[in-house]
């Protein structure tokens, strides 16, 4: 385990695995998609003022403190979100939507902008959010960026790595929506 997660490393409740945990939300150090082994690159908790939403845990192949690398990385990637606040889905998405609108490209939004909605109306479909639920943003390259909540999809791929890129740039990108917690997902310590 890398040394900047020495403040937030626990034994995990079988004491065999180690496991990342931020503000009491555990996250596994790897997990399997595509068959392919993922390691945790960070974790980083997106809140305003006292008030947390969730924490964030971000799973690549080869783990960078480098945002630009991360982004460029054309492997799967999990953005695991980890909800500690009831609120409805549709938050969620309206942040979503007005970041991708700031910070791409009118020619990058045009490409986008059938595959976002089917992302846009999939993430709404998930409704009233709870504490404890995971949501699960996948990229899958063979299929495309995969919803889920609580290990259920949530609606069938949508393809395109430009989208998933799109997204990750809200957590990890140059303008990304919370500081703080884009340096946890990068592994910068604090």
């Amino acid at each position: 385990m890398r040394a900047c997660f020495a403040g937030v490393v626990g034994v995990t409740a079988c004491g065999m695995s180690w496991a990342a945990t931020l503000e009491g939300q555990h996250f596994d150090d790897t997990v399997v998609l595509g068959q392919q082994k993922l390691q945790l690159n960070g974790l980083g908790v997106r809140g305003v003022a006292w008030v947390k939403a969730f924490v964030a845990g971000l799973y690549v192949t080869t783990p960078s403190q480098d945002a630009a690398t991360l982004l460029a990385e054309s492997g799967p990637r999990r953005l695991r979100l980890k909800i500690m606040l009831q609120a409805p889905s549709s938050e969620l998405t309206k942040s979503l939507l007005r970041r991708v609108k700031r910070h791409e490209t009118p020619e990058s939004q045009a490409r986008l902008a059938e595959r976002l909605a089917q992302f846009a109306a999939q993430l709404d479909g998930l409704g009233e959010l709870m504490p404890g639920d995971a949501v699960d943003m996948d990229y899958l390259p063979a299929k495309g960026l995969v919803l889920s909540r609580n290990g259920k999809a949530a609606g069938k791929p949508v393809a395109g790595e430009d989208l998933y890129r799109a997204v990750l740039q809200i957590f990890v990108g140059a303008h990304a929506i919370d500081p703080r917690m884009k340096q946890g997902l990068l592994g910068v310590p604090a």
